[in-house]
């Protein structure tokens, strides 16, 4: 069923903004009293009928409560250097969203080559990958990019799991060998040439632990969506 996000909710009605009205009526070709599922992106999921549906405004009837997807269980935080080219960014936050993340924050690191991003234009990805996957909940996408040092002074419950893979091999550990389950965990992921020394020194002193995903060097966008598969499959096996 086609799923449609609509966080204006009001009783038994859904209004979708012009950009979810278009699609809905000049691409999808629904009409008055066709069938779609809803969500407000906030865990709460609807069945509706078309009420109205005009070329930019649609109106959709809330017919039946649909039980949401059961949730992960833990707050996920996925914050990263965003890669050079804008496709693999764009790849890379489809997947993060489709496997399952609370919130995406995009980092300035010192090795960044990539500081400037549409916020609007990757709200609409993180979107459609939201719709795509069935889910009802939406990550936050931070809107203002953080410096890395902006970053690690955020305040965290002391029972936040912080993590951050790194290809700086040394003698650390992989993932799966230090991963607990906690309420939340955060995970920092470095850009095109990893994080610096002095970074990965920086995020160790404010609780990180530097860890291995495994023995192959991967692209951030790899890293980030390896990183976030291992944290739920651990989670799993472990709860």
């Amino acid at each position: 069923m086609t799923l449609v996000y609509c966080p204006d909710v009001h009783d038994s009605l859904a209004f979708p903004d012009p950009d979810e009205s278009r699609h809905l009526t000049q691409v999808l070709r629904k009409r008055k009293g066709d069938k779609v599922g809803v969500t407000d992106g906030k865990g709460s999921g609807w069945l509706a009928v078309l009420e109205d549906a005009g070329r930019n405004k649609v109106v959709l009837r809330l017919t039946e409560i649909v039980a949401p997807p059961q949730h992960w269980g833990f707050h996920l935080h996925v914050a990263v250097a965003p890669p050079k080219q804008g496709a693999r960014l764009d790849w890379m936050l489809e997947k993060l969203t489709e496997t399952g993340v609370d919130r995406i924050t995009l980092l300035r690191c010192a090795r960044s080559e990539r500081t400037h991003w549409r916020y609007d234009r990757l709200q609409r990805l993180l979107v459609s990958a939201m719709k795509q996957s069935m889910q009802f909940r939406l990550p936050f996408l931070d809107a203002v990019e953080r410096s890395f040092e902006d970053f690690l002074a955020e305040p965290y419950l002391p029972s936040t799991l912080k993590l951050l893979p790194t290809c700086d091999w040394g003698n650390l550990p992989i993932l799966s060998s230090v991963y607990k389950p906690a309420p939340a965990t955060v995970v920092l992921i470095g850009p095109e040439g990893d994080f610096s020394s002095q970074e990965v020194e920086a995020a160790r002193n404010a609780g990180f632990q530097p860890v291995l995903l495994g023995n192959n060097r991967l692209r951030t966008e790899t890293a980030g969506l390896v990183a976030c598969v291992q944290i739920h499959t651990l989670h799993e096996a472990v709860s």
